[in-house]
């Protein structure tokens, strides 16, 4: 029981130490050098025309921005002590020959030439539905990948199993993984580069982002990362698979790659607690709609709404965490 304990307050204090130092680093961090590294992560001013600082004012103002992002980072650590309490999967390891490897990275070099050819053609904001003129170009290549896991399936004999395939206990973890997006989305209004302003962009968010995340959590999660779990050590895995989805993704500069990368380790970590790319899946979906629906309702929604209805998840996560390690310790005490 002291193990459990030690180990459950070392993630508390490392989380703790992590949202407090970035809070921190948000307050007293200059606007322009906010707008600065947003600016150069996105790379380009919001895709409805305004500018950054116009869209800062959207968000209520400095002030506004950056308490919005605050109380992201509140609620996204305390749905990280969560999410770590997930208990890891024992994956069963399977032989990988050197075909099936090379199959993968092969594919992902294409992919990436692809996509990097392709570039932001396949975006017309003008255009119906936002169709640019490679817009078939980029979903069929992104359907192609999306579905190769399950050519290969047939191709290298895979068993059931040695897909991140698990709805086990979806329906519970589905609460925390939207409400991580939700955080994220808050988060986000630091940089805010796109929003849900007309039809198009409901299109881009609620179908095409759900083509492009469907596609590379499959390639990469469903098949990739238990591949590599089975060939090298965890670590490894770790590092191949998110910089290669990193990379992979449809991305517009090398900050928005390496963010993505990043992503891509919390994704690993997340599919090796639950066997289940499905979870990577409904994460990303959801903080892409959280990023696009928060900023740019004018301050009046933000300060009134959106930033109520944050502290208001705040509460309710910090009085789950609450009675969820009361009842733990309970539990542990009566054994």
């Amino acid at each position: 029981m002291f193990n459990v304990l030690t180990e459950k307050s070392k993630s508390l204090l490392i989380v703790l130490i992590f949202v407090t130092i970035t809070i921190n680093l948000i307050i007293f961090v200059p606007i322009n050098l906010l707008e600065y590294l947003s600016l150069n992560v996105v790379g380009e001013p919001p895709i409805n025309g305004r500018t950054w600082i116009e869209g800062m004012w959207e968000l209520g103002g400095e002030i506004g921005m950056k308490s919005l992002a605050i109380l992201g980072f509140i609620i996204l650590g305390i749905c990280i002590l969560f999410l770590m309490q997930w208990e890891p999967i024992s994956f069963k390891k399977r032989p990988v020959n050197k075909i099936e490897i090379i199959a993968f990275f092969g594919t992902t070099g294409g992919f990436i030439i692809i996509n990097f050819l392709i570039g932001y053609s396949w975006w017309d904001p003008n255009a119906p539905l936002g169709m640019g003129p490679l817009f078939f170009h980029s979903m069929l290549s992104l359907i192609v990948i999306g579905l190769l896991p399950e050519l290969f399936k047939i191709i290298f004999k895979f068993n059931k199993e040695d897909f991140a395939i698990s709805k086990k206990n979806i329906d519970k973890e589905i609460f925390i993984v939207v409400l991580s997006a939700y955080g994220y989305g808050a988060v986000s209004a630091l940089w805010h580069c796109c929003s849900l302003f007309n039809f198009t962009m409901y299109f881009f968010f609620f179908v095409i982002k759900f083509i492009q995340l469907w596609a590379m959590t499959s390639f990469f999660y469903k098949w990739g990362f238990k591949m590599f779990m089975s060939k090298t050590k965890t670590i490894f895995a770790y590092l191949i698979i998110s910089v290669c989805f990193g990379f992979a993704y449809p991305w517009h500069t090398f900050g928005f790659a390496l963010t993505f990368t990043l992503f891509g380790l919390i994704l690993c970590e997340i599919t090796r607690r639950t066997d289940s790319y499905y979870i990577s899946l409904l994460l990303l979906y959801f903080a892409y709609i959280f990023h696009a629906a928060l900023p740019w309702h004018g301050p009046e929604i933000t300060l009134y709404v959106i930033i109520p209805v944050s502290i208001i998840i705040c509460g309710i996560l910090i009085i789950l965490y609450i009675f969820k390690l009361e009842k733990f310790k309970t539990s542990n005490l009566i054994e």
